[in-house]
């Protein structure tokens, strides 16, 4: 997913070995960072290679609006999915399904205004109206690369994040499986889109304690141990680490090298102060 946003940004072309480099560093921030921070990382990360600003943190902020995106639609099937087993939700489900499909038709019946204000969005990021500083009034190359997305690349990128999101609520089947619970796939992927909406408290850290939480609220709904729901978010966050760990390899590179470049760069300045 982020291969087709970092080409539809314009990006300066990188080998895959990069790509998966970043993905795995960014995969590391946003576990151990809470929620308000770790949208920055890959920002962070592309700055210090060079990337230009403007195109980066658009780049970065849809990143993490097709996240946003696809954890509420996994959040609403769940909440109507469980709706029946957990009764003082039926109406959380259907308010949040109205609230969804409103501000979906706003949005579509708004669309002009919603791209004027883009727009100007768009312009106030960092290096984006210094592009044409000289021709006032217009709008920028870059804005206009932004706003003109092929549909189809959109497509293609909301359909990654739902893959995403699937494919974490799969990981959760089968951890849950592992300890010996038995409890049907749907039923899984329904609780795993609760925990998705968990995810976008502002505060939590990868979901720590949330997640619990709605695991042993689920399990104590259909007369499963709520002790293997504490274990199966542990491990949850467990297994996540080990996935992310090859990260920390590349925030240590970048770590010695900008303290190599920063050794370089006084010993070049001490020498030239020399006689």
């Amino acid at each position: 997913r982020w291969m087709e946003l970092h080409a539809a940004f314009g990006l300066r072309a990188a080998p895959f070995s990069y790509q998966l480099r970043l993905t795995y560093a960014t995969s590391l921030a946003t576990l151990v960072l809470p929620q308000i921070v770790n949208p920055l990382s890959r920002l962070v990360l592309l700055l210090q290679d060079g990337y230009r600003t403007g195109r980066s943190l658009a780049a970065s902020i849809s990143e993490k609006l097709l996240d946003l995106a696809s954890y509420l639609v996994f959040g609403v099937i769940g909440s109507i999915a469980l709706a029946s087993t957990f009764g003082g939700i039926v109406w959380w489900a259907a308010g949040l399904a109205v609230v969804v499909v409103a501000g979906v038709w706003v949005g579509y019946a708004m669309r002009a205004r919603l791209g004027e204000f883009a727009v100007r969005l768009i312009e106030r990021l960092p290096g984006v109206g210094q592009e044409d500083a000289d021709k006032p009034g217009t709008t920028s190359e870059m804005t206009q690369d932004i706003l003109s997305l092929d549909r189809m690349v959109a497509m293609r990128v909301l359909l990654w994040s739902l893959a995403i999101s699937l494919t974490q609520a799969t990981m959760l089947f089968f951890i849950t499986r592992s300890v010996g619970v038995d409890l049907s796939y749907l039923f899984m992927v329904a609780v795993w889109g609760i925990i998705a909406l968990s995810l976008l408290l502002p505060l939590s850290v990868n979901g720590v304690g949330t997640r619990e939480a709605v695991l042993v609220t689920a399990f104590s709904a259909v007369d499963r141990s709520t002790d293997a729901a504490v274990a199966i978010g542990l491990l949850t966050l467990v297994i996540v680490g080990i996935g992310s760990a090859p990260g920390l390899v590349e925030w240590v590179r970048r770590t010695l090298v900008g303290r190599g470049r920063r050794l370089e760069e006084a010993a070049v300045a001490e020498s030239g102060r020399a006689p």
